[in-house]
């Protein structure tokens, strides 16, 4: 089956290993931030499922269906000191622009390539960016893929 999340998590740990982001996490590593368990890590970033839509049955055994998840930058903005990342990527428009253009037309292939995907990641409309104490802002970024599920076969 195919899992977009863990393929999309991985696909952004290039951005990590060329120094555009500084980490990859998942939804409940954003929870304990939002619950004040943790402080966020400027320049990671954080992937959500976010909803599954528009189904479609295709007989008995399969549906169709779009697939969102959300990647949500983490930004401080009111660090006193250029953030340093590599490439002079110190802003989060910066950022934010190359992980939209990392994602959207990103077909997954490897070991996350199935019969369930046959088109690539598409941006798609966001939720609105959100701010917290301290100068934290987190800048989300949504991004659907249409899947085929297939009915599993019972013994």
């Amino acid at each position: 089956m195919f899992k977009p999340r863990k393929a999309l998590t991985e696909h952004l740990q290039k951005l990590v290993e060329s120094g555009v982001i500084r980490g990859v996490e998942q939804a409940e590593d954003f929870a304990e931030i939002m619950d004040g368990a943790r402080q966020p890590t400027h320049g990671v970033v954080y992937v959500a499922h976010d909803k599954s839509q528009n189904f479609s049955a295709q007989g008995k055994s399969s549906i169709k269906q779009t697939e969102v998840y959300t990647v949500i930058l983490a930004w401080r903005n009111n660090r006193p000191t250029r953030s340093n990342h590599s490439h002079g990527m110190d802003e989060a428009g910066e950022v934010k622009d190359a992980i939209d253009w990392h994602i959207h037309g990103w077909l997954p292939a490897g070991q996350y390539r199935s019969k369930s995907t046959g088109k690539p990641f598409i941006i798609t409309d966001s939720p609105e960016t959100f701010y917290r104490p301290g100068g934290w802002a987190f800048y989300p970024m949504a991004f659907a893929i249409d899947i085929t599920r297939q009915r599993p076969r019972t013994p």
